[in-house]
């Protein structure tokens, strides 16, 4: 069907007339009819000086309860305004970012085409206005104030942060960027970044929400800190790190590793962070689960230099089967508690391996596995490639029946493997058993040669 009706949304800049383009003013100038998403822009006096004739959708904040509420009349508005004339003209700050311009896109009808003119972001401004300190702002990434909160603070790349428009908003984001950033680092105030004449004030993060005025225009440039440069790092910092530790002029021994060689660590790094997970050192456990997390990046490190993968397969990897085995979250399985979680889980595993005997079901735990997790892993797998139910009297007789012809080694494995079948019924887990067993018995000898 061709469109017979176009919405054209032109970028009025951040707050001053003197950011309008020539492109947004000429489309304003000979559209049929003109709606501002608001007065309350610098560009509106210009528009009025020409006798260019405007509506606003001003009245619609008045009438509206939420944000998502005034995006839908705003929308809906337009839509009706558009289907009056031939050409509409919709202007509004910043089309990239503008929630009424995300929901105008969405409810667009067929019979109805929109095209968008850009203009001078406040992004734009904040960058140009610390040229002069020598901050490099290639590559700049925009963030706004009230979504800091959904996603994760980066330091690859320079930043500028907008519309904070009150101390308590100030606060907020400078809590964001000390997770990454030291508080005595040097970041660039702006208390208007709208307007030509934007000032750039150096200042060190810990004062960001100690600034003596605040508004929809205030914004915040953070220049690109090396990792080298700092004491808190990203993923992706760390990968930089061991990507330049295998790379010509690197750690040697980093160089000669393969996935062979680094086998034993993966296991060892396992190991101990498993045992400081079972104790109460948060700092412990973080510094064991990083040293898991070397031996993950550097073999896919090692991954991508032979072309065979790299970390994104493995994140990738990782994500596609955490969301495809919670179907009960991101898909229409129903799960209310954690045993009809399993359910769902094993279910999608069996979706993607397809079906599997029990041989092969079992044939595919690692036979690397402590002995007693892995008897207690392929008892699991048989059990359900074989829809066997057992009780917990029944493999307790098992054990019974084992220990009672008790000769050799023979009989101590079945019975061994009984207590795994026992504590697969009892959702026990065998290896954590007989681990806390051994450190109660360590304890108990220590307590007693301690004793006068």
């Amino acid at each position: 069907m061709t469109n017979q009706h176009i919405i054209t949304v032109a970028a009025l800049g951040p707050d001053s007339a003197d950011m309008l383009t020539m492109g947004a003013l000429n489309a304003m100038k000979h559209a049929d009819a003109l709606v501002l998403r608001t007065n309350r822009h610098g560009a509106s006096a210009l528009l009025d000086e020409q006798d260019v004739a405007y509506q606003t959708l001003d009245a619609l904040y008045e009438r509206c309860e939420d944000f998502d509420e005034l995006c839908q009349k705003a929308a809906a508005a337009l839509i009706k305004k558009a289907r009056a004339c031939e050409n509409l003209c919709y202007a509004v700050s910043e089309p990239g970012s503008d929630a009424t311009v995300r929901a105008l896109s969405a409810a667009l009808p067929q019979d109805m085409a929109l095209r968008v003119i850009g203009g001078v972001s406040l992004a734009d401004c904040a960058a140009c206005a610390v040229i002069p300190y020598g901050v490099n702002t290639e590559n700049m990434r925009t963030v706004t104030s009230l979504s800091v909160g959904e996603v994760r603070v980066q330091a690859d790349s320079p930043q500028v942060i907008t519309e904070i428009d009150s101390r308590y908003i100030a606060s907020d984001v400078k809590l964001w960027l000390s997770d990454l950033f030291e508080d005595e680092m040097t970041v660039y105030f702006m208390e208007n970044a709208a307007g030509p004449d934007v000032c750039a004030k150096p200042i060190l993060l810990c004062d960001l929400d100690r600034q003596a005025h605040y508004d929809h225009r205030t914004a915040v440039l953070v220049p690109r800190v090396s990792v080298y440069e700092r004491s808190r790092a990203t993923y992706e910092d760390f990968v930089e790190v061991i990507a330049r530790l295998r790379g010509p002029g690197g750690c040697p021994w980093d160089r000669a590793q393969t996935h062979h060689t680094l086998r034993q660590y993966m296991i060892e790094e396992a190991c101990e962070a498993a045992e400081a997970m079972d104790g109460d050192n948060d700092g412990k456990i973080a510094d064991e689960l990083g040293d898991v997390l070397l031996q993950v990046v550097l073999n896919s490190c090692i991954g991508a230099e032979h072309r065979a993968f790299t970390d994104r397969d493995v994140t990738s990897m990782a994500a596609h089967k955490m969301i495809m085995r919670h179907e009960h979250v991101f898909g229409r399985a129903k799960a209310e508690n954690a045993q009809a979680v399993t359910s769902v889980w094993e279910n999608a595993k069996k979706k993607e391996r397809g079906e599997q005997t029990a041989l092969e079901r079992v044939l595919d735990v690692p036979v690397s596995l402590p002995a007693l997790m892995r008897a207690q892993k392929i008892v699991r797998r048989q059990w359900q490639a074989q829809n066997e139910t057992h009780t917990l009297d029944e493999v307790i007789a098992a054990a019974k029946a084992a220990l009672d012809a008790l000769e050799g080694e023979e009989q101590l494995g079945q019975a061994l493997e009984a207590l795994c079948a026992a504590a697969h019924v009892m959702d026990l887990d065998a290896e954590t058993a007989l681990r806390s067993a051994i450190t109660r018995r360590i304890a108990d000898l220590q307590n007693a040669e301690k004793k006068p």
